[in-house]
């Protein structure tokens, strides 16, 4: 039985999840043993403040808790993503407000490496979100490290006064570039996905969602390609409707579509994985198979009549098929081989209808073999 295919985009999205996940991971690990390694060479050296050594605990308590979130999936992604934002956003903020405004506990907190990582953190806001919540976070930051520095750098200036403002400065203009560029890039995954669309609904039947003809001869040509190169056996089925303008007659197009319809999902059936179907125009479809004898197809073949004569398709009403087998030979091309499969299928037609006879030679016409 053949099984509903996967939406690709679930798929990628999961894989994303996974990838972002054990991502997270990893900097969760590393930012703990740099934080240990850290604390330990200042306070060997004697020189981690009060201050230093809670923001070193807080460091090595918070990154073992969300590891442990993470790898046990306790809370969504998002939500971590979200906390180790604030976290980090926080301690800067922390730090920063301590420095300029309290020299007996910020005296000992360096503003440099401080500095240098807080754009950091825009980065960060943008790359667990789109450009939109990326800007919105961004500008959250920068706005709170704005009010912490205001009253300081209203002040007559101080020592800190320049490197805070290019510090404002820097953040304002690199938020304006990933916004930027975030915009792009989502504008470019869109227009990639109308692209991915578009190709689809050019090479997509319309009421079967099967390959259409178009797509079927490019298959079909992928095959040939191989045979030629490797040696690669192939064979076709074409298959019609028996008495299908009996059926749009008696029943109505609407009830034909719904057959052809049917008949495109009850095919997958027999088919194997590697197997492909193609709506050819009309009630006809294509059936490719890849590393198939002739008679190997034809026990297919013989298969598939049995197996859509079998139940209605539609109604009360029995359909059956008929079915032309034609095997890849050196001196073919497409147009042969189809031409070859076209005659076996009206050879089929002309003995009776719900059956399948086989083309075994381009040169000696057509031989059934029941």
């Amino acid at each position: 039985m053949s099984q509903q295919q996967a939406n690709p985009w679930d798929s990628s999205q999961l894989v994303a999840e996974q990838l972002k996940r054990g991502v997270l991971t990893i900097i969760l690990v590393l930012a703990w043993l740099a934080s240990l390694f850290a604390w330990g060479i200042m306070e060997w050296q004697g020189t981690v403040s009060t201050v230093l050594r809670v923001v070193f605990a807080l460091n090595v308590i918070f990154h073992p808790t969300m590891f442990a979130i993470v790898w046990r999936r306790l809370l969504p992604l998002r939500f971590v993503e979200l906390s180790c934002l604030v976290f980090a956003t926080l301690i800067c903020a922390g730090c920063m407000a301590l420095h300029l405004y309290s020299p007996t506990y910020g005296a000992d907190i360096d503003l440099r490496p401080l500095y240098l990582w807080i754009p950091v953190l825009y980065v960060f806001a943008f790359v667990i979100g789109d450009h939109k919540s990326g800007l919105r976070l961004s500008l959250a930051i920068l706005a709170l490290y704005v009010g912490i520095s205001l009253p300081y750098l209203l002040t007559p200036p101080q020592p800190a006064t320049n490197f805070t403002i290019q510090l404002l400065v820097v953040s304002g203009v690199l938020i304006s570039a990933l916004h930027f560029f975030a915009g792009y890039q989502g504008r470019f995954q869109r227009a990639q996905l109308t692209m991915d669309e578009l190709t689809q609904l050019a090479h997509t039947d319309v009421l079967t969602q099967l390959p259409n003809r178009r797509r079927t001869m490019s298959m079909i040509e992928t095959e040939l390609t191989r045979f030629s190169r490797y040696g690669h056996t192939f064979s076709l089925i074409l298959l019609d409707i028996d008495h299908f303008k009996a059926i749009n007659d008696q029943f109505g197009h609407h009830v034909g579509d719904q057959t052809i319809a049917a008949l495109a999902m009850r095919v997958h059936d027999v088919l194997r994985t590697t197997d492909a179907i193609g709506r050819w125009g009309g009630e006809e479809f294509v059936i490719l198979l890849p590393e198939t004898t002739l008679d190997e197809a034809k026990h297919k073949a013989d298969t598939l009549c049995a197996h859509i004569a079998a139940r209605p398709l539609v109604g009360n009403h029995t359909t059956t098929i008929s079915c032309g087998v034609a095997g890849i030979e050196s001196a073919d091309t497409l147009d042969t081989l189809l031409q070859r499969a076209d005659n076996a299928m009206y050879a089929a037609k002309a003995a009776g209808r719900n059956r399948a006879v086989i083309s075994r030679t381009s040169n000696a016409g057509v031989a059934a073999a029941e």
